[in-house]
């Protein structure tokens, strides 16, 4: 979807015409920019085998260990309409299924699957093992061929109360600053009004900080956040003034173009 203007060509009202396909979403003041331009011609670019960098009909399914429960996807998808018994009843995004379908992939496509951790029965987690996920991703690449990828992760499974010091080492900022800032824009987008979206995501800093942060009680100077935490507040502080966000000063054609964005870049790029 290309749209340039300088007044509103309503994006907001066919959004999802990207948002659940992959497709492209470009807005800009002109169609004669060079900017413009060169947007346009990457999206035709090819890899040193001269095939371009696109792939199409894709579909990527997750399956876990029995530990695990799956929440949903926030992303360029929509729902594949795929139901187990690892489907979790908290779901946040695209939920109620372990399947997700996408019209269109290209190198950055990615999305953000979220988990729930869960027993059986009441039966503790075991310590000393391992959850596992799988990411089982099939696609028809340019070139015309069928092809699928298949990903496999395995963690460690820690105690909170013994296993603290190890479960902190293992975060990673700003991959939990891109995920929040996707849960809050969905938030924003689809269930709730700004100013709740907004005091979700300081509820949710201020859990961190009681969890992972070191300090003495009556003494606001000696609150100390580990090293791979130090950026996340800051992170957040920025997310809460963002145009992800807050929509004063933006047309709405403007934060759905901002949104859309979001979702469907890398890690690196958001």
């Amino acid at each position: 979807m290309y749209s340039c203007a300088l007044d509103q060509t309503g994006l907001m009202e066919m959004k999802s015409c990207c948002n659940l396909t992959g497709g492209h979403m470009v807005m800009g003041d002109s169609f004669n920019s060079a900017l413009f331009k060169q947007t346009f011609q990457r999206v035709f670019a090819k890899d040193p085998k001269g095939e371009f960098k696109m792939a199409f009909n894709a579909t990527m399914e997750v399956k876990c260990s029995r530990e695990l429960k799956i929440s949903g996807a926030i992303g360029p998808c929509t729902s594949g309409g795929k139901k187990d018994g690892s489907i979790s009843e908290a779901e946040i995004g695209i939920g109620n299924t372990t399947s997700w379908k996408s019209c269109a992939l290209n190198p950055n496509s990615i999305l953000a699957v979220f988990f729930e951790v869960t027993t059986q029965q009441g039966a503790p987690i075991p310590q000393g093992g391992r959850g596992f996920l799988q990411f089982v991703t099939s696609y028809q690449h340019a070139s015309g061929q069928r092809r699928v990828r298949v990903t496999t992760v395995a963690r460690n499974w820690g105690d909170p109360a013994t296993a603290m010091p190890h479960i902190a080492a293992s975060f990673d900022q700003e991959a939990a600053a891109v995920v929040m800032a996707r849960m809050a824009a969905w938030k924003a987008d689809s269930t709730e009004e700004g100013v709740d979206v907004l005091r979700w995501v300081d509820r949710t800093l201020v859990r961190l900080c009681q969890k992972f942060g070191e300090y003495i009680k009556d003494s606001s100077v000696s609150f100390r956040l580990p090293e791979n935490f130090s950026l996340y507040p800051q992170f957040m502080f920025h997310l809460r003034r963002s145009q992800f966000l807050q929509v004063f000063n933006n047309s709405p054609d403007e934060t759905s173009f901002y949104r859309g964005c979001l979702n469907r870049e890398d890690l690196t790029n958001c």
